[in-house]
């Protein structure tokens, strides 16, 4: 009897408290420029967007504890795709992103602890779509002439080519122990991890796609704008036209996979063409009638 009794009074509290945490959520606005903030992540009071008040997008960062702003990027050349790592501690003090400085994607590392930029990749190919957890960055690059995943070591300083087939691997991402990514060696878009245990992705080899996928297996979303030859990504967004790049790629090889992948125009515009014509209406000829009256008239 007693436990009956204190089981009311406790769902009576229970249910207060949540009612009081329903009562008391609001949501906060963290930008209000008249220019577009996107691609924003979090991680514990830090909040990071890709922002354009500058006329390009540039990496910001905002402190929810401190509700402060900063810029972590210099201005003048687009940096997109920031993300904060997985992991926590010191590895909570890295962000990497994609930077279009050199006229080309490259990968950028800041340290917030220390308060330095470190640039990871430096070729002449695209290196982009970036990811972090721990002391492992990964990205997709195009060095080889098509899309691989690669991954580079930030405690041993050693990068590493993670896949070597020809068709395209894209969209990585990953923890402090694994990376996964879209993976089209298949002629549709399959997902493939990587352990360094394993030295080789986990899912089964397949021989290579034909030279087109049918028509059920054709992605309709877009890749990666402004970077040729990659096919879309189910789930990929497309960046603002604004951050674009201008600059010719000086990379020779122009990433192709083996799957070419057909994608529908932008604008469709439906023509209707009428199946029935109507044949013209004709009517009976009128016939008018003369009617004459069979009284004379009555006058007074």
């Amino acid at each position: 009897m007693n436990g009956c009794n204190l089981y009311a009074p406790a769902v009576a509290l229970i249910a207060l408290a949540l009612l009081a945490g329903v009562a008391t959520a609001a949501e906060h606005r963290v930008t209000n420029a008249t220019v577009d903030q996107v691609y924003s992540t979090v991680l514990a009071d830090r909040i990071l967007w890709s922002d354009n008040r500058t006329g390009d997008y540039d990496v910001y960062l905002y402190n929810l504890t401190g509700e402060s702003e900063r810029a972590l990027s210099p201005p003048e050349t687009d940096q997109f795709a920031a993300a904060l790592p997985a992991g926590m501690g010191m590895s909570g003090d890295r962000i990497v992103w994609e930077d279009n400085r050199s006229g080309n994607r490259d990968i950028y590392l800041y340290d917030l602890a220390a308060g330095e930029e470190r640039q990871i990749t430096n070729g002449s190919g695209y290196e982009v779509n970036p990811a972090i957890a721990g002391d492992w960055i990964v990205w997709q690059d195009d060095r080889n002439g098509n899309w691989d995943i690669y991954l580079y070591d930030l405690a041993t300083g050693q990068e590493n080519r993670i896949t070597d087939n020809e068709s395209a691997q894209m969209t990585p991402a990953v923890t402090e122990s694994m990376v996964v990514w879209n993976d089209y060696r298949n002629g549709n878009w399959d997902i493939y991890a990587w352990t360094p245990d394993e030295g080789a992705p986990s899912a089964p080899s397949a021989p290579s796609p034909p030279s087109a996928p049918g028509p059920g297996l054709t992605p309709t979303s877009p890749g990666v704008p402004g970077v040729p030859g990659v096919p879309g990504v189910p789930g990929a967004t497309t960046r603002p036209t604004a951050a674009t790049p201008t600059a010719t790629p000086t990379a020779t090889a122009t990433p192709t996979p083996e799957a070419t992948v057909t994608m529908p125009p932008d604008d469709l515009t439906e023509t209707l063409t009428p199946t029935r014509t109507l044949p013209p209406r004709t009517f009976p000829p009128v016939t008018f009638v003369t009617l004459e009256p069979t009284q004379t008239p009555f006058l007074l």
